[in-house]
């Protein structure tokens, strides 16, 4: 189920290559118009030309582009426990945790869906999520990778993740990482916020998300949020990484 939430619309989920980047003047995008980060870091914002996690080729980010990317690399590679098999987590070398991707754009073109209407904001920002981590950027082993979508001037985010980023991400957590973040985003913190979704997501990943007794140390969030931002809490229903049960 998803609902609206005042100001945020949040779901239940060019750069030339030249040596100094400037941000890409394209405003509205489709899935298969966003660059893959791993091999094109450069379009994607970055300034070097290292396989990345995070693609902004609008600029949204600014300078602290470069944190992320350092941010998520760590995320992926070294701060999450592995979720694949035990043959692949004792023998695959290097680090094995779960992949997480970013990717922000300006604004959405919104495509026609299967009924011949134009999609909502919110279902063209499930559809570009789901997208980039099933076909286009695909960066997990295991279905353990995980995209976090933001589209600006739709005021529009989705989180979105393969099979068994979905099993560790309990519609409890999904619940309160959405609380956790919703009125930063409202409030336009966007780097603050997905900084805090993200540390709050690492959270999750490395808990025990199915003892009832264990709170991956994210309770705390709603016994500090203020009763005016209580309307936050509405994504309950609305920041959900989208199960694909036919994945299962």
């Amino acid at each position: 189920m998803v609902m609206m939430v005042p100001v945020l619309s949040v779901i239940v989920l060019l750069l030339s290559p030249v040596v100094v980047y400037s941000a890409s003047t394209k405003l509205q995008w489709l899935p298969d118009d966003m660059h893959n980060p791993i091999n094109q870091p450069r379009e994607c914002g970055l300034k070097t030309d290292e396989p990345s996690y995070v693609c902004d080729p609008n600029g949204i980010l600014g300078d602290d582009v470069d944190s992320f990317n350092w941010i998520l690399r760590d995320a992926a590679y070294n701060s999450t426990r592995c979720p694949c098999s035990n043959y692949y987590c004792e023998n695959a070398p290097g680090a094995k945790g779960y992949r997480i991707g970013l990717a922000l754009v300006k604004q959405m073109e919104l495509e026609e869906g299967a009924n011949g209407k134009r999609n909502t904001a919110m279902d063209q920002a499930q559809l570009f999520a789901q997208r980039l981590e099933k076909d286009l950027w695909n960066f997990g082993e295991c279905q353990e990778d995980i995209i976090i979508f933001y589209s600006k001037n739709d005021q529009t985010l989705a989180l979105f993740g393969g099979s068994t980023a979905s099993l560790q991400l309990t519609p409890y957590y999904r619940q309160l990482l959405a609380y956790r973040s919703g009125s930063r985003f409202e409030d336009g913190k966007i780097v603050e916020a997905l900084n805090n979704l993200i540390y709050d997501l690492k959270k999750v990943l490395n808990c025990d998300t199915r003892d009832p007794k264990i709170d991956c140390g994210l309770h705390e969030m709603r016994a500090s949020a203020g009763v005016n931002r209580m309307s936050v809490a509405v994504a309950v229903a609305a920041l959900l990484v989208t199960l694909r049960i036919n994945f299962l």
